[in-house]
């Protein structure tokens, strides 16, 4: 399971690929390259694929298609944003997520981009931890 205590940019890659809304992305057919780096490990580049009418792929080699949308950030920071411990927007403002490519993407990245389905569970155990602290 993906978690902040371990760390698996693969395994974390493969949940996204399944949170991927394809019909919200603003053209037919999508290539998104992640770029992450997770310190002390190299940096890993995965490419994701929508195409209409198919299940999104997932590559670890360059697939050579022009990209779309290049996602360049820290592991952990798509981690929490993905599972709900922190936001894409407040990753995106701290500088720890950076996007740069198709405008319309950009800009609508928390539409076709769907955060872990546990999202909202961390969500209101924040908000729990918060009552219990006033």
């Amino acid at each position: 399971e993906v978690s902040l205590q371990a760390l698996d940019a693969r395994l974390l890659m493969w949940k996204i690929r399944g949170k991927i809304d394809r019909l919200q992305l603003p053209k037919p057919k999508c290539v998104i390259q992640f770029i992450l780096n997770d310190p002390p490990n190299e940096t890993a580049n995965y490419w994701l694929v929508a195409k209409p009418g198919e299940e999104t792929d997932l590559c670890y080699t360059d697939p050579k298609f022009d990209v779309d949308l290049f996602v360049v950030c820290e592991l952990r920071a798509l981690t929490s944003a993905w599972m709900g411990h922190s936001t894409f927007e407040r990753e995106i403002d701290s500088g720890r997520i950076s996007l740069t490519g198709h405008d319309l993407m950009e800009r609508t990245l928390t539409k076709w981009l769907m955060r872990s389905s546990f999202a909202e569970v961390a969500k209101g155990a924040q908000v729990e931890q918060r009552r219990a602290a006033l």
